[in-house]
């Protein structure tokens, strides 16, 4: 369920209107986000185009009722049928994970300019990218959108170049969302923490969203919210790391993570006004848990 605060005079009649406006979505990066995504758009009759990048993967989102398309973005190519993905599309989501972690050279704002150009050519009008709170440093402190950024890490500071490559471009309307960290059904960050022989900075706040929230958000900014801005994705609840691990471990009833016994340092604190005053409403502000 997806709660939306309609707070202009003329919102029912916007609704309407849009009702019967339906577009033909696109969402290239079709993975565990996407595909829930896709499926908010279709349980309202919505057209929705999704790639992968196999066949096997364009398979299963047909099973799912997605138009699943082959396309594989690279740096120097694109491998696939990419025209006939954006084919009839007047929006798109680019939903597609940088991979900068797993490959530490790979160029992922080339793999966002090799797509422009084929959108530039295409119907599309409107164009969301999912970017990151790791845009940010660590030691930015309370940060909203209007914060200028300072990324340490070159995840962070790639997206952020993507960011400023996509609002720039003249032939087509962009918001950005940087998200903070998903969790939601069988993924939740703990897993890996338990894991680890410890876990340093226990007293730095978390920056999470629900995966049901993430969904809940993009739809809202899509259909009610400006163009050509930037918004933040994170639930609007901030305690400590230590604290939010410890309780989730105890709820998934599995072992605890270890904590380092040195406060370390208090990192960024990710918030949106624009969005915790009442534009959206959370479905899950606490991230399923009752603290």
């Amino acid at each position: 369920m997806y709660v939306f605060l309609l707070n202009e005079p003329d919102s029912r009649l916007k609704r309407l209107y849009f009702c019967k406006m339906k577009k033909r979505i696109g969402i290239l990066g079709c993975g565990w986000l996407g595909l829930g995504l896709s499926r908010s758009f279709i349980d309202e009759g919505y057209v929705v185009h999704g790639s992968r990048q196999s066949n096997k993967g364009a398979d299963f989102l047909q099973e799912n009722e997605i138009r699943g398309f082959v396309v594989k973005i690279n740096e120097d190519e694109i491998v696939g049928d990419l025209s006939a993905f954006l084919a009839k599309v007047n929006c798109i989501f680019l939903t597609l994970p940088p991979g900068i972690r797993k490959n530490p050279k790979r160029n992922f704002v080339a793999v966002i300019q090799q797509l422009i150009p084929h959108i530039q050519n295409s119907n599309i009008q409107q164009v969301v990218f999912t970017s990151s709170t790791s845009v940010f440093g660590p030691r930015q402190g309370l940060v909203t959108p209007q914060t200028t950024p300072k990324p340490v890490s070159e995840s962070g500071k790639q997206l952020l170049e993507i960011e400023k490559i996509l609002l720039s471009q003249p032939h087509f309307s962009t918001q950005i969302v940087r998200l903070g960290g998903l969790i939601g059904d069988d993924r939740h960050p703990v897993k890996q923490l338990a894991k680890l022989p410890i876990v340093h900075n226990p007293e730095a706040p978390i920056n999470l969203i629900h995966k049901t929230d993430a969904i809940g958000l993009l739809r809202y900014l899509f259909e009610q919210a400006l163009w050509q801005k930037i918004y933040h994705g994170v639930a609007p609840w901030h305690p400590t790391k230590k604290d939010f691990y410890l309780h989730a471990a105890k709820k998934l009833q599995i072992s605890s993570p270890k904590f380092s016994s040195e406060k370390g340092v208090v990192t960024k604190v990710v918030s949106d006004p624009y969005i915790e005053l009442g534009a959206y409403r959370f479905v899950e502000p606490k991230l399923g848990l009752d603290m």
